[in-house]
């Protein structure tokens, strides 16, 4: 039968001509004069073309070096997780479900939606920002995050204060697609 091969590359006709962008845009919860802050960092250095087996010819970029143990966590929907800070500098990778993030000083907010727009550096530790954030979990669904915590602060170029926008921006890849101040 020839209907599911024509349905596959109808599917994804799109990842044959996908070009690799230059950067990673991420949404970045950090912090200033110890207070936490939303920013809109892209990563340095930008992708490159891998010659990893398996996926030779594709981009890649490094999310820098990783320390101690990576979790999967389950946050079961409705959920409080309240003002705290990050427990270390680390990648939060939501796979599904949605997180809400305000901070207790400014009017700033992210709405992370789990999947492939779903990933955020949470680099406001303890030591640099005295009330962190506030993370809950509106939703009646489950919310699947992964968390994996870095050894230092990957490179990076602030692009500008609060998250990454919708889509596209300044020819960049973006990962955030909702949040405040769209």
């Amino acid at each position: 039968m020839t209907v599911l091969p024509t349905i596959f590359s109808l599917l994804f006709a799109t990842t044959a001509t996908a070009t690799i962008p230059s950067t990673l845009n991420i949404t970045t919860i950090t912090a200033h004069n110890d207070q936490s802050a939303i920013e809109c960092w892209a990563l340095d250095p930008g992708f490159t073309t891998t010659d990893q087996a398996g996926v030779s010819g594709t981009a890649s970029i490094s999310l820098g070096p990783v320390a101690g143990n990576v979790t999967n966590i389950i946050v079961p929907g409705a959920f409080d997780g309240g003002s705290h800070n990050a427990p270390a500098l680390q990648w939060v990778i939501f796979l599904s479900g949605v997180a809400h993030v305000t901070l207790p000083h400014s009017d700033d907010e992210a709405w992370i939606v789990g999947g492939r727009n779903g990933a955020i550096l949470a680099l406001d530790t303890a030591d640099v920002s005295v009330d962190g954030h506030i993370t809950q979990y509106p939703t009646q669904e489950s919310t699947v995050a992964v968390e994996v915590p870095l050894v230092q602060v990957p490179g990076h170029r602030v692009l500008h204060g609060g998250l990454v926008w919708r889509g596209r921006w300044g020819g960049k890849y973006s990962v955030l697609v909702l949040g405040g101040g769209l």
